[in-house]
């Protein structure tokens, strides 16, 4: 069972609408379900424990990323859709999904997402030899 499920998409598009763009292949909405759950890992990996937080299933996924995962997958599915066809509406639901998810990777607010055991830090070390001074 993944994260992002065929029914959590029917809060933002009707089924039928949903059935037109991907023409009844629910293989198209697993596929963007995981690319979405991949785009949201990425965003939100260095601060949180993502495993842990895409491992949920049911009722114990957090809602509030199970609606922005949805506004992602069916952005990933609209784009499908022929040109000159407007998703001006899934565009801006798309930029507010991704400017969430970077703010919560900055902040400490989310406290009810689970964090990383060890934040990964890599320190570089920098600067020069004493100065030489060659007299001759």
């Amino acid at each position: 069972m993944a994260f992002i499920e065929k029914t959590d998409l029917y809060t933002k598009i009707l089924e039928d609408e949903l059935d037109e763009i991907t023409r009844g292949d629910d293989s198209l909405i697993l596929q963007a379900a995981d690319s979405a759950v991949a785009e949201m890992r990425g965003y939100l990996f260095d601060t949180f424990d993502v495993d842990t937080i895409f491992s949920q299933t049911g009722e114990n996924r957090h809602a509030l990323l199970v609606d922005l995962g949805a506004d992602i997958t069916i952005y990933i599915l609209v784009s499908r859709l022929q040109a000159g066809q407007s998703i001006d509406d899934r565009q801006q639901r798309y930029e507010r999904a991704k400017t969430w998810l970077r703010q919560a990777s900055k902040t400490e607010f989310y406290n009810d997402l689970p964090r990383r055991a060890a934040t990964r830090q890599t320190h570089i070390s920098f600067g020069s030899l004493p100065k030489r001074n060659n007299r001759y």
